[in-house]
């Protein structure tokens, strides 16, 4: 118990000497001070006493949202939602209306940096639907705290796949609403329309997906590669949601020990997971590049 203790005292020791913290204590990326941000908001005032307006349009390009994260966005971002947001993106479109406020000619930021973030990565650059806010700039800060304290956490696959087949048991809506509902794709909801026909009245009785489609293909059913890349999504969260409650963001700010506990733990296996990982690793260069655009 005495070597353990030690260990931990001297981790503890390593993360405040490294600013290796919890990802609750986390600094926000691009942080400004106080003051700064103080100064932000006067000059958002000043834009806005102007009285130089342009049209208030329904859907926006990235290159006509003015962002002020040190302002309007109060808590760090989060990969997993982000890239949740891209997959529904991809499956439907677009995502709620992010909310801006106007500002002289330019449209500030107040909501929606997450969704913003994900439309630059999932290469969307123009048709982002917009909500304006009324009131002040400093009710405008406001109202993002607001929207941020809310515990929104995105729907996870084995979620939005029971949603998508109660709607598509209730009979009442069209494939392109009930792929819009519950984020996924149009070809997803033909197949559980195929399930319901064969499973008949029968299908009431099946409260998930998962087991109204073994009930009509039997058990041993192969899974389909979108439902299988679902799957495999599905897990990955569920692991990387072990990995931050047993580390929190240490893996994140500490690459090279990282590597050396990857490279032990895999072994043999490790040239296979970064045969793996350039996959990704590629994909994020690829956003980076179109988000200087």
């Amino acid at each position: 118990m005495e070597d353990r203790a030690n260990v931990v005292d001297m981790e503890e020791r390593q993360d405040a000497m490294t600013g290796n913290v919890d990802r609750d204590e986390a600094p926000l990326p691009d942080a400004v001070s106080v003051s700064e941000a103080a100064i932000l908001l006067a000059k958002l005032k000043e834009k806005v006493a102007s009285g130089a307006q342009r049209p208030q349009l329904l859907t926006l390009s990235l290159d006509q949202i003015t962002l002020m994260p040190a302002l309007f966005q109060p808590r760090a971002m989060d990969e997993r939602h982000i890239s949740e947001l891209v997959r529904a993106i991809k499956a439907v479109g677009s995502l709620d209306p992010i909310t801006v406020m106007q500002a002289g000619e330019e449209a500030v930021l107040v909501d929606g940096h997450h969704r913003v973030e994900a439309y630059k990565r999932a290469k969307q650059v123009a048709g982002i639907p917009v909500r304006y806010f009324v009131g002040t700039p400093q009710e405008a800060v406001l109202e993002s705290g607001e929207a941020n304290s809310k515990a929104k956490l995105p729907m996870i696959t084995r979620e939005r796949m029971n949603f998508a087949w109660r709607l598509v048991v209730m009979k009442a809506y069209s494939k392109e609403q009930i792929a819009t509902a519950a984020g996924v794709s149009t070809s997803q909801v033909a197949t559980m329309r195929k399930v319901l026909n064969k499973l008949g009245g029968g299908a009431v009785a099946h409260r998930s997906w998962l087991l109204a489609r073994r009930a009509a293909e039997g058990e041993n059913v192969e899974m389909s590669d979108d439902e299988r890349d679902e799957w495999k999504r599905e897990q990955a969260d569920r692991w990387a949601d072990r990995l931050v409650r047993e580390f929190g963001n240490k893996l994140s700010s500490n690459p090279e020990i990282t590597a050396m506990a990857l490279a032990t733990y895999f072994g043999r296996r490790l040239p296979a997971i970064l045969g793996e990982l350039r996959g990704f690793v590629d994909e994020f260069m690829e956003s980076d590049d179109e988000a200087d655009f």
